[in-house]
């Protein structure tokens, strides 16, 4: 019976005392903790949200595709950005397209900047573009456009280009498929074609 009046005094006192306890050890941490200032909140940037959504864009994009009749396009650019004012128009600097033709020759163009354009599937080289074929040709202008659908190229003012046949001037270039099987292009100029003939030495 003692030993049973010990465990009740025991268990008694230690309902009261824990208690106790835990309320002393809160009022300290209440005592103890430091103020806060409401006025030393995390600082937060200012951010131009506007900006944000004008500069977001890509770094090093890559597209590419073929054409119904086998054309292979591929484009890239340093970096490119939407248009603040055309949802599906995108613009890019050191922009860089390719045609690989059916024929096997091919068509590169670079140019410092332009503009991609979804609605229309095209690619508009601007600001001084410069196209190179491997079959001898490179031409220099202010814009090309490339369809990213059909493979066309062209080229509508001020144009120079040197040759296998030599230097020649005109006022149109396009990159024309001519009616074969495969599909064949050519590199077609017009408008006031002026042709410095360079002989075969």
């Amino acid at each position: 019976m003692a030993n049973a009046d010990r465990y009740s005094r025991l268990v008694l006192w230690l309902k009261v005392s824990l208690p106790l306890a835990a309320l002393a050890i809160l009022s300290t941490l209440f005592f103890v903790a430091e103020t806060l200032d409401p006025e030393a909140a995390i600082p937060y940037a200012s951010v131009d949200v506007a900006q944000v959504l004008r500069d977001q864009g890509a770094t090093a994009p890559n597209f590419g595709g073929v054409t119904k009749d086998g054309v292979k396009v591929a484009l890239s650019a340093s970096a490119i950005r939407p248009d603040a004012d055309q949802r599906m128009q995108w613009t890019g600097s050191d922009l860089k397209a390719r045609l690989d033709l059916p024929s096997g020759s091919s068509v590169s163009i670079d140019s410092p900047i332009g503009v991609v354009d979804a609605s229309q599937q095209e690619a508009i080289l601007r600001g001084g573009a410069t196209l190179e074929s491997s079959t001898g040709y490179r031409v220099t202008t202010d814009q090309i456009s490339t369809s990213l659908e059909t493979g066309t190229v062209v080229a509508e003012s001020g144009i120079v280009a040197v040759g296998p046949p030599g230097e020649l001037t005109a006022g149109r270039m396009t990159l024309k498929r001519m009616d074969s099987t495969p599909p064949n292009y050519h590199l077609v100029f017009q408008d006031g074609v002026r042709l410095v003939f360079t002989p075969v030495r």
